[in-house]
């Protein structure tokens, strides 16, 4: 995802999320039908890295959350994260299915792109502003070095 490993698999996580904005910004703002190289990188971006990002947050960080709490805590943690999850697999199946291939022949419209940005957006507001400050404080060490693991992929 970014060629410097930050060894805070938290804040590594941030900077990729700060990246795929940068990427958002460039499909609003690359003038259709074109596929420049700004767009390439974008599609590319979302096949592969924002991908990963994904996978951690849904297949590792939310599950490891959830079982570093207890009780009533983990059912608030659980909705949260099964929100996150939820939100994340419909970016990606709009991606797959509408965006992504729209870009490489019929562009999809200003409107409809702007709205997955808008609710991409939205998803990593939702995990930078919640998930990642309370992932930062309640795992362990065990649980960040899992991630980090996951994160060097």
């Amino acid at each position: 995802m970014t060629s410097q490993m930050s060894p805070d698999p938290i804040t590594w996580l941030l900077t990729a999320h700060a990246s795929t904005r940068q990427h958002l910004e460039q499909l609003l703002h690359t003038p259709a039908p074109a596929l420049d190289p700004a767009t390439q990188s974008a599609i590319a971006w979302f096949d592969s890295p924002a991908q990963l990002q994904h996978h951690i947050l849904r297949d590792i960080l939310c599950p490891l959350l959830i079982e570093s709490m207890a009780g009533s805590d983990a059912v608030c943690i659980k909705g949260m994260t099964q929100s996150l999850e939820t939100q994340g697999t419909r970016l990606g199946q709009q991606w797959r299915q509408q965006i992504a291939p729209g870009l490489l022949t019929q562009p999809p419209t200003a409107t409809q792109l702007a709205a997955w940005v808008r609710d991409y957006l939205a998803y990593l507001d939702q995990a930078d502003d919640e998930l990642l400050p309370m992932a930062a404080r309640l795992l362990d060490d065990k649980a960040l070095e899992t991630i980090a693991q996951a994160c060097h992929q």
